[in-house]
């Protein structure tokens, strides 16, 4: 992986920054990438990297973005938990760009979960 400079990451903040910035009420989809040090060495940054790239895309001011820290699933990062106004969170984990650019589309947009990306049994399908 190259290095980011910090005017790079300056640029990049600044250009992403309406998204992650606090709103006056949540919209009706909320977004976190897991981002402890275990997702990031997995790749969650591309992951997020890509999620906001899609959302500046097609402007989509009902998605809230938020980054937390680890949740313990080590064996399964990058992990994504999607929170839709009045339906229960969905975890999509071993998340990529090519993954999380699928859910954007089907979930976000389309509001079908992708399930492949979840594991079987999870509680919250």
């Amino acid at each position: 992986m190259k290095k980011i400079t910090l005017q790079e990451l300056n640029r990049i903040r600044g250009r992403y920054k309406r998204f992650l910035s606090p709103r006056k009420g949540e919209g009706s989809i909320k977004v976190i990438v897991h981002m402890g040090t275990c997702g990031i060495a997995s790749g969650a940054r591309e992951v997020m990297s890509t999620l906001l790239e899609e959302m500046s895309r097609e402007d989509a001011p009902e998605i809230t973005v938020a980054q937390s820290g680890c949740i313990g699933l080590c064996d399964r990062e990058p992990v994504v938990t999607v929170i839709r106004s009045g339906e229960s969170p969905v975890r999509y984990y071993h998340m990529n760009p090519e993954k999380m650019r699928r859910v954007f589309q089907k979930h976000f947009i389309e509001g079908k979960i992708v399930k492949e990306f979840t594991e079987v049994g999870d509680e919250n399908l």
